[in-house]
């Protein structure tokens, strides 16, 4: 009766071996339970603490921060204009907003969706209100040559001036580009107002895919606290007749209209003064209008926010609290609160403030990691309410908190860690030896000359090891089977053969047009040498598998480099007629002498051609030079053509490396380069590639020491 062990999983003996563990959770969730409420409780008492305070000045101004009495409806809206960050060119591109983003806003009205969608954006720039509105538009219907608004795709912009007189203004254009600011006086006979320019106010239309975009820019002395604008949609050019109207509000009666707030300085500077960081201060009126912000809720870093780490008694402690802010959920400032645009700021602790009660409120973000706690409290000035202060901060500080008393939980399971240790000593020994057992036998598997021997045993374990112990031993085949190919890979080398065949074929085809015997000399020459070198390529190839050592064996005797070079430059012409070679060596270097074998080199430079000719561009020259660098012979071969690949440089000169686009008439195996590689190391030098410095193309440099 045969026994089968049952399979049980490193994973399920490392469980049940750290079951003991367990007390560590439990000691921890005694430890935080109640510490989030215990924070979130002092958080809000210490920022309804500041809100008192801040109440209490602002309610010693001079002045009180009220604007004018919203419609008794309720159905006016309101504007808050806040700063820009950075200047705004007019030109009807969303460019310079991209720093304020977060402030797009859609305009509503009686306008079907699908046919007309308006987002607007507002800020202030030094002496000038901004205005960027992206039109959704599938049909944009241009003003007409008679110069009168109202019959076409319009933008409206009516506000109540300083002098509490109503302003008109109607912006349209009968192409693209600049669009002149019509202001509307007196009416006509058939009710049409009148336009007149004015060239105080710029204006830029560009059209977009989808719609229009229009950017107005408004010099601030015009305006009072009252502002409103609407997109008027005209789809026929024909029977011009306004289809849809998207706006903010009444932009004809001043009753309607929406109540405007810029940011006065001295509220902006009291906000500033009363400011700390990572907090938002709103001011809002007794409509819930905001009336002033400072927002210094996003920091440029907020690393200062925990300031206090772990005492580093020690070296270990230091080091330990640097791992622990790796491994938890650290404060951040990256999410997204879209009340930061709010003009209206109706939360929960500031409708309470403005009932006459401070409050504390909580809201969440887009991230799950950050919560906004709201704490207001009501502003008075001479016994009456004129509105309310709210501060806002983010959970940031809490999540500090949980992570400080976690550290020092982590430490106190580091103690428990060490009682368990003992459970868990004599399991990993018993692993550690299989692992060794594993590791001595792939070691034993591959001899120090890089070849295939021995063997990875077949194991019967039913856990991990045991599956990476059957994974060696499939490897282990595979290997030989591969190792076995590459002792076989000299007869798919044939490429290999191309070069001097072609120098000899392309020799002896001249040698019978030859009209003098020094002519023919010359081809037999030719021949003769590209036989010799066929022979030795042949010699080579036969042992591709230990192609070092073959180099290695070659007899070493000094040579005049140029001349090796020079042959095989005119050899290359000869059997590359349709191609350009072109050889440069200082007069100085015609002697120079190096040490090695001028087979090798001429192979050498072979296969750097052959790299160059499948690379380079048509109808361009392939350039051979040699020159000196710190006392040393410099070969360069370049061509114009494709850059390196970045991802190939680090092995490009390795065996079986090739960035062939596609398969020629012969294979490529990536043994060119490699062979370039050692040739180069048994002559004492080295080989680099780089990109050509004002071209595209590659250059390869051969450095080789003289004689």
């Amino acid at each position: 009766m045969s026994f089968t062990r049952p399979r049980i999983t490193l994973r399920t003996k490392l469980l049940l071996a750290s079951l003991s563990l367990l007390v560590v959770p439990w000691l921890g969730y005694r430890y935080l339970q109640g510490l989030e409420a215990y924070l979130r409780t002092a958080q809000e008492q210490r920022l309804l603490d500041r809100a008192t305070i801040m109440a209490a000045v602002l309610s010693g101004r001079d002045k009180p921060f009220t604007l004018a009495p919203p419609a008794n409806d309720g159905s006016n809206t309101h504007l808050y204009v806040r700063p820009l960050p950075a200047p705004i060119q007019v030109d009807g591109y969303l460019d310079d907003w991209q720093p304020a983003a977060d402030r797009r806003l859609q305009l509503s009205g009686t306008a079907d969706a699908r046919d007309l969608d308006v987002y607007y954006r507002l800020g202030i720039w030094q002496n000038f209100l901004y205005l960027f509105f992206e039109v959704h538009d599938d049909h944009i219907v241009y003003r007409p040559s008679d110069n009168r608004p109202g019959d076409s795709d319009t933008l409206r912009i009516n506000w109540v001036g300083k002098e509490g007189l109503v302003q008109r203004y109607a912006f349209s254009t009968l192409l693209p580009g600049r669009v002149t600011a019509q202001r509307l006086s007196e009416e006509t006979e058939d009710d049409t107002p009148t336009p007149t320019e004015d060239p105080r106010i710029k204006a830029e239309w560009a059209e977009v895919s989808g719609g229009y975009n229009l950017e107005v820019r408004l010099p601030l002395d015009l305006l009072g606290n009252q502002f409103a604008f609407a997109i008027t949609d005209v789809d026929d050019p024909k029977a011009r007749i306004i289809k849809s109207v998207l706006g903010n509000g009444d932009t004809e009666q001043a009753e309607g209209m929406p109540s405007l707030a810029l940011p006065a300085p001295e509220v902006e500077q009291l906000l500033q003064q009363l400011q700390q960081p990572y907090s938002r201060i709103w001011l809002v009126d007794t409509a819930s209008r905001v009336v002033g912000l400072s927002d210094n809720m996003k920091a440029d870093d907020i690393s200062s926010v925990d300031e206090a780490p772990v005492t580093a008694a020690t070296f270990f402690t230091g080091l330990l609290h640097t791992v622990y802010r790796l491994l938890l959920d650290q404060p951040t400032l990256d999410f997204t609160d879209h009340r930061a645009s709010a003009t209206h700021f109706d939360d929960t602790a500031v409708l309470q403030a403005l009932a006459g009660k401070g409050a504390v409120s909580w809201r969440g973000t887009a991230d799950e990691r950050v919560r906004i706690i709201t704490a207001a409290h009501p502003v008075y000035h001479g016994g009456r309410m004129v509105g309310a202060v709210a501060i806002e901060e983010t959970s940031n500080s809490i999540l500090i908190l949980q992570n400080r008393a976690i550290e020092a939980l982590m430490n106190m399971g580091l103690l428990a860690f060490v009682l368990t240790i003992g459970v868990l000593l004599a399991f990993a020994t018993r692993l550690s030896l299989r692992v060794r057992r594993l590791r001595d036998q792939v070691e034993a598997s591959i001899g120090p000359d890089g070849r295939v021997q021995g063997g990875v045993s077949f194991s019967d374990a039913g856990d991990e090891l045991g599956d990476l112990g059957r994974s060696f031993h499939a490897m282990h085949e595979r290997l030989a089977q591969y190792n076995r190919y590459l002792e076989t890979m000299a007869s798919k080398l044939s490429h290999e053969l191309r070069t001097p065949i072609t120098i000899v074929r392309s020799s002896l085809d001249n040698l019978d047009s030859g009209q003098t015997d020094d002519e023919r000399r010359v081809y037999l020459q030719r021949a003769h040498e590209g036989v010799q070198r066929l022979s030795g390529i042949l010699t080579r190839m036969s042992e591709a598998t230990r192609l070092e050592q073959t180099i290695q064996q070659e007899e070493i005797k000094p040579y005049v480099a140029a001349d090796v070079v020079a042959a095989c430059v005119d050899g290359y012409r000869l059997a590359h007629p349709q191609r350009q070679f072109t050889f440069d060596c200082a007069p100085s270097l015609i002697h120079v002498t190096v040490h090695g074998s001028p087979e090798l080199l001429a192979q050498l430079l072979d296969k750097l051609i052959s790299n160059a000719l499948d690379f380079a561009k048509p109808d361009t020259a392939i350039a051979i030079a040699l020159t000196t660098a710190n006392k040393q012979l410099v070969l360069s071969v370049s061509n114009e053509g494709p850059r390196l690949p970045v991802e190939m440089r680090a092995n490009l000169f390795d065996s079986m490396v090739s960035l062939r686009p596609g398969k020629g008439d012969q294979p490529h195996l990536g043994l060119g380069l490699y062979i370039v590689r050692l040739i180069a190391e048994y002559h004492h030098g080295h080989v680099e590639v780089d990109d050509l410095p004002d071209r595209d193309g590659v250059i390869f440099r051969v450095i080789l020491p003289v004689s």
